[in-house]
Order: structure tokens, then sequence, then C-alpha cells
């Protein structure tokens, strides 16, 4: 244990800076990209078929995906997302009216409907659809009313309309995983703000409790001793008032590593308040769980903390209980808490047994 405090800086605040608004936008963007060079093959594609106006509108519609990419990447977002919503609803309009409604262009339009409802978070999300729909049901009107402007080949608008499906599911496809991945890492997030310990990532108090809980059963079942270990670091309150909470939390955050590093794989360590901790110690006899206790006070002492000024010695008292067959946990906690007490009245850094 020798972690070094660092001042930090604070971070300057910045637009979209959640982790969940960086993935969005860096989401829009590998969309323009994609759909740049989508657009490229698309030249090539209406070239081959002989209709030179959808070939000159795919180079437009390049320079607007290019043009979106840079806005956002200057941090300009609303204006880059509205040149994409602008692209994708004038080259629908422009396709279906050039070579008919058949053709396809209009399925990009329906892509808007997930993006617009998951997306948006201020209540437009209902106008926006419906507005969508109007232009879309309009457009097709206008395209039935006005047939093709430019038409093609039977067989050139099937083909059309066949890539159109094909690259629209893949698009789908992609989005869809991207959406489900924001989910599982908002979940994520989520699970560990309910179970962890913010500050040193341990188990939180109710977390410990649920599994203690389950913990406590299999070893009734094996009929395995469990022991408590309750430990609080020393004069704590005198570091904070010396050295500011910024290196009490290092403080903190230190005793948790030494604890988590001394303790089994199937230990339960929580932060249990303060500058308290609490480990449950499954198929862990009193004598063997003292034994612990004695080895992580021991480094505890015998290691300072650099906090870059002059190194802080600290030391930590325990109390430590079995847990009887047919004991409540929250009675072997009081009874561990009496324990550390004791060590606490006898002078500090010392182990002591329930």
């Amino acid at each position: 244990m020798n972690p070094t405090f660092k001042p930090r800086p604070p971070l300057a605040p910045q637009r979209g800076s959640s982790l969940a608004g960086k993935a969005y936008w860096a989401m829009v963007q590998r969309v323009a990209l994609t759909a740049a060079a989508i657009d490229v093959g698309y030249i090539a594609l209406f070239l081959w078929l002989g209709s030179q106006p959808l070939a000159a509108i795919n180079v437009i519609s390049i320079g607007m995906y290019l043009g979106a990419y840079r806005l956002i990447q200057k941090r300009y977002n609303v204006a880059g997302l509205l040149l994409i919503w602008l692209e994708v609803v004038g080259h629908s309009a422009l396709g279906s009216l050039l070579i008919g409604w058949d053709s396809g262009f209009h399925y990009y339009l329906l892509m808007f409907i997930p993006a617009i409802v998951i997306a948006n978070t201020r209540g437009y999300a209902a106008p926006m659809v419906l507005a969508l729909l109007a232009y879309y049901l309009g457009l097709h009107a206008l395209s039935s009313h006005l047939g093709p402007l430019d038409p093609l080949p039977a067989r050139s608008v099937n083909i059309v309309n066949w890539v159109h499906i094909c690259l629209v599911f893949a698009m789908s496809a992609a989005l869809s995983a991207f959406y489900r991945r924001t989910i599982l890492i908002a979940e994520a997030r989520l699970r560990k703000q309910a179970t962890l310990d913010p500050l040193t990532s341990l188990a939180n108090r109710s977390h410990f409790e649920a599994l203690s809980t389950n913990a406590l059963a299999r070893s009734q079942r094996d009929g395995a001793p469990v022991t408590l270990l309750l430990c609080d670091v020393d004069l704590f309150k005198r570091i904070n008032d010396q050295y500011g909470h910024a290196v009490g939390d290092e403080v903190l955050v230190a005793m948790a590593k030494v604890l988590a590093a001394n303790l089994r794989e199937g230990d339960v360590l929580a932060r249990w308040g303060g500058e308290e901790f609490l480990a449950l110690m499954p198929a862990s006899p009193l004598d063997a769980a003292c034994a612990t206790a004695e080895r992580i006070r021991a480094a505890i002492e015998q290691t300072p903390l650099d906090v870059g000024q002059a190194p802080i010695a600290l030391t930590m008292s325990f109390g430590v209980a079995q847990v009887h067959s047919a004991e409540d946990l929250q009675a072997a906690i009081a009874r561990a808490d009496k324990a550390l007490y004791q060590s606490k009245n006898a002078g500090r850094n010392r182990v002591s047994v329930a």
C-alpha cells in the first residue's frame, strides 16, 4: 500500500459530456461517414442504370454527410444532425419523384422513427413522428399523382428497390445494436450505483446484507463456521481536519485496497459507513479470521500513506466475532462492534475478539 495523493484539476464543463451523449454523437458521426461511403456506391449504380440526375444528387449528398461529420466533430451537434435530416428527407423525396415510389427511397424515412422516439427526451417524440407520417403520406400522394419524372425501366427500379431494402435492413440492425449496447451499459451503471460504494468500489451496506444472507445460508447447510471482521481507521477525523477531506478519501481508498488484497475471493467486503469496513468470512474459524485481521493491521501500520508532503502514519482497529448458528446477522455485527470499541478503548491499532 503506497498510493500517492495528487490534486486533480477540475474538469471543464462540456456540452453533452455524459457517456451516453458521447456515444450517441460518435454513432451519428459513424452513420454520416457510412452514408457518404454508400452514396459513392450509389453514384456508380445510377450511372450504370442511366440516371444522371440521381448520380448528381448523390454527389451533393456526399458533401452534406461529410459536412455533418465535420460539424459534429467541431461540436456543432444540432447543426450536423439537421444537415443529416435535410439530406435524408430531400434525397428520399427527389428519388421517389424522379424514378417512382416503387424504387424504395422512402424506406430511409422509416429509420427516423426509432431515432426520434429513443433519442428524444423533451416530449417532442409524438409530434415529430406525426409530422414524419404526414410528410411520408404526402410524398406518397405526390409521387402517385405525378408519376416518375425521370423514369427508369421496371427492372432497374426493382434493382434500386432491393438495394434499398438490403441497406435499410443492415443499417436498422446496426442502430438496434447500438441502442441495445447503450441500454446494457446504462443498466450496468445503475446496478453499480445501487450496489457499490462510489468512493471505494466495495459493496455498500444493502448489497453486503444481500450477499451475506446467501453466504450464511450456504455455510449453515455445510456446517462451516462464519466470522465477521469489523474495522475502523484510527483517528480518521484528525486526518480529515489536518490534511483535508480529499486526503481522507485517499486514505479510505487505500484501506479498501489493503483489505481486499488480504481477504479471500469468497469473503464479502463492504464499506460499512464513514471510515468503517465490514467483512464476512465464510468457512473461516475464529482463529484464522484473527490471524487475517492481524496481518492486515500490521501491513497498514508498516506502510505510511504518501500524500506528497510527509507520509501519514496510519493504523486500524479491529473487532472480530464468530456468527453463531442460530444468531441473527445484525446481532453478530453488534458483537463485532463491541469488540471494535474494546480495541479503541485499549489504545487502538489492535485486534479484539467478541
